[in-house]
């Protein structure tokens, strides 16, 4: 923590709005007497707050929301969740006002619909469903361990593996199926969980041997008077049942069960590998962060997964979530195995309430615009239109002497602050582009050509902010794609600032959103049951339903959208020869080649290519050409690139309070110390940090570390 002048409170400079940033300034805001402590300012690029996740009004367009990215937010964004029921909370919106609580605000979901683009492969989407549970995300339920992910894994697949082949129903119809050495050496497993004092196993005779009583038994001993209760008890009493499971499975498998029921078939492969995997690696005393210097899949295999389960949807799903590739090369998948994994359990094991939500209209009107009145009713100062050009470092001391920022507009006569917000239906939003009337020739087609999110962008004036007189403190929260010129100075100074800006990997992304004339459960044929999900091995692999919406849009009744959804993806760096195909040439190729994979219904009448009548185009254009009438994207700016985390890049990232300069301190999905991967969590778990480094108070972050055994 560094110390302000006694005499006035201290001047926290933050660059970035994203939710990074943005989260810390909450967390900082909400501390008791935080006017009498602190004085916030927030800098930020062009017009607009939210970083990768914003989006905007296209008021040319009927209002439509438009967004950059993939806006789910999974059940187990704790902290997440957190800040924004307690945005909802304050804010207090009359009564039928537009999204007027949180409720309102993000829709629960509780299926994921994983296919395939590849034609040759049969197998029908799968449609993931789990429970719903009572709780709220953002209710701060306790953490699951690791210890406890590999427990519910491995009971969860000596549950399920009786029931993959009809014809083998029970362990004492499995269990023989097993090669001879590996059923002699189980008892030899049992003999040594008992040596470890697990009475799981006690009373079993090899001579006359009841399968389906000892694995009744064996499962439930981790909830009776005799559960294991140290470490290395619960170790012992896995060990058997691994082996168990691993052998079932294999004869199984060779018995058909993969053709019977593929997706648990598939799904048992990895949970038994990820159990090995834990156990033989320590990770229940060590942490998930042990193995980020492996990729996930290659740890699967290690550990003994197949390769039908390290190639199946369910994998390669999680990978183009993530987007987790080399150079944004869906056919170089990588990612750091314990980041990844993490994610992974959390989502499916340790979510609150549903599976995940979903925004019920873009995130710039859900979270970003009530979170902006919220701080700048508190207190606190926004600047628009200014970008962070250099951080200088004190040459006598290992600090920020003064950030070079600048100023891109002049504002309009009489306009004393850029108001950044309109309403559209009474719903406070952002524009999609600047209000120009507030711009000194803001009417000049010269001007509204410019790309005020982008740091080439021209400016009017540099300023020099200078330490001890325009800040004490700046909480940085633009990521390092975007920071090679204004931290080089600090990269100069400090070598692990180097290896952060060169280990710290991005891609670009692209999407397409598409707004239909009909409703999604008429190109379904059925009701729509899932909201998001994927579509493995094409070029736009994610995909959400946006089309609630439609309702806080502005369409005339006559182009009412029925659906809403949105696509989207890796963007691959440039070819040798430097060109890029267009994102609206990959929408097209996407929509003539996988049309069915998501509507059985867009087709034409006997036909497999996409019905383009069904995109809603107020001009009337035929044929491919209405794909002009929809929001095709790809993110331009470094600011924008999604952070990847491949194998061995945790190790460079610095923590929010170690940036190695004692005035600053750092935000954002990029920064190390919590989840290691670029989601919404990530990115408030960090500026919670920030926040917690900063004011030196005891910030509670939930799930900021794995539990782990300490026996």
């Amino acid at each position: 923590m560094s110390a302000g002048p006694p005499t006035r409170p201290r001047k926290l400079a933050v660059f970035g709005g994203g939710l990074g940033s943005l989260s810390a300034v909450f967390a900082l805001t909400e501390l008791p007497g935080w006017r009498e402590r602190f004085d916030i300012t927030v800098y930020q690029i062009g017009w607009r707050l939210g970083g990768k996740a914003r989006s905007g009004r296209n008021l040319r367009a009927h209002a439509r929301n438009e967004a950059l990215g993939h806006h789910v937010w999974y059940g187990w964004y704790d902290n997440a969740f957190a800040l924004a029921r307690r945005v909802y909370a304050e804010t207090r919106r009359a009564p039928g006002a537009p999204l007027a609580t949180f409720k309102e605000a993000f829709k629960p979901c509780d299926h994921l619909l994983l296919g395939t683009g590849d034609r040759t492969d049969r197998t029908p989407p799968w449609k993931m469903s789990l429970p719903r549970g009572d709780s709220l995300p953002g209710d701060g339920a306790a953490q699951p361990s690791v210890w406890h992910f590999a427990q519910t894994l491995l009971l969860w697949a000596i549950d399920c593996i009786p029931r993959l082949h009809p014809q083998y129903a029970t362990w004492s119809a499995i269990v023989p199926r097993w090669p001879d050495a590996s059923r002699s050496l189980w008892p030899a497993l049992m003999r040594r969980a008992g040596g470890q004092g697990v009475r799981a196993y006690d009373g079993f005779d090899p001579q006359r041997p009841d399968y389906d009583d000892l694995l009744r038994r064996a499962a439930a001993a981790v909830h009776g008077e005799d559960a294991p209760k140290t470490s290395r008890q619960r170790r012992a009493w896995a060990q058997p049942l691994t082996h168990c499971g691993e052998h079932s499975l294999r004869s199984l498998v060779g018995l058909g069960a993969r053709q019977t029921h593929p997706q648990f078939t598939t799904m048992v492969d990895l949970a038994l590998a990820t159990v090995r995997g834990i156990l033989h690696d320590g990770l229940d005393r060590a942490g998930f962060s042990a193995i980020d210097d492996q990729d996930l899949r290659a740890w699967l295999r290690r550990h003994g997964a197949s390769e039908e389960a390290l190639a199946s949807t369910v994998l390669v799903a999680l990978y183009a979530d993530h987007m987790s590739y080399e150079s944004g090369d869906a056919e170089r998948p990588a990612a750091a195995a314990g980041a990844l994994l993490r994610a992974a359990l959390r989502r499916y094991l340790a979510f609150s309430g549903a599976l995940y939500y979903i925004p019920a209209a873009g995130l710039g009107e859900v979270l970003f615009a009530p979170l902006y009145r919220l701080l700048r009713d508190r207190g606190v100062h926004f600047r628009f239109f200014h970008k962070l050009k250099h951080l200088c470092p004190d040459p006598k001391q290992p600090a920020v002497s003064a950030a070079v920022v600048g100023r891109q507009i002049e504002l309009a006569p009489g306009v004393e602050e850029y108001e950044p917000l309109i309403k559209v239906k009474g719903l406070p939003c952002w524009p999609s582009r600047p209000l120009y009337s507030q711009i000194v020739l803001g009417d000049d087609p010269v001007i509204q050509a410019i790309d005020f999110e982008a740091n080439e962008s021209p400016e009017v004036e540099e300023v020099v902010l200078r330490a001890g007189v325009d800040f004490d403190d700046i909480i940085l929260g633009i990521p390092p794609p975007a920071l090679a010129g204004a931290a080089r100075e600090l990269a100069a100074r400090d070598p692990r600032w180097e290896a952060l800006l060169e280990h710290t990997h991005s891609i670009a992304a692209m999407g397409a959103q598409l707004w239909l004339s009909p409703t999604w459960a008429q190109l379904l044929g059925g009701p729509a049951q899932a909201g998001a999900g994927g579509i493995v091995r094409t070029e736009l692999p994610r995909w959400v339903n946006l089309s609630t919406a439609a309702a806080y849009e502005g369409w005339p009744r006559e182009h009412w959208p029925g659906a809403i959804a949105s696509l989207s993806g890796p963007r691959p760096d440039r070819s040798a020869d430097g060109s890029r195909e267009p994102v609206r040439d990959i929408a097209e190729t996407w929509l003539k080649s996988h049309p069915r994979a998501l509507w059985p219904e867009a087709s034409l009448a006997g036909a497999d290519e996409f019905n383009w009548e069904l995109l809603l185009d107020p001009q009337g254009r035929a044929a491919e050409h209405r794909l002009a009438a929809q929001h095709c994207w790809a993110t331009q700016n470094a600011s924008d690139r999604q952070i990847v985390t491949l194998p061995g890049d945790p190790r460079h990232r610095l923590a929010a309070g170690d940036s190695g300069f004692r005035n600053l301190w750092l935000a954002g999905d990029w920064v190390g110390g919590g989840l290691d991967l670029a989601c919404a969590e990530g990115a408030v778990m960090a500026g919670l940090q920030a926040a917690r480094a900063v004011s030196g108070d005891a910030i509670v972050i939930h799930g900021e570390r794995d539990c782990i055994d300490s026996d």
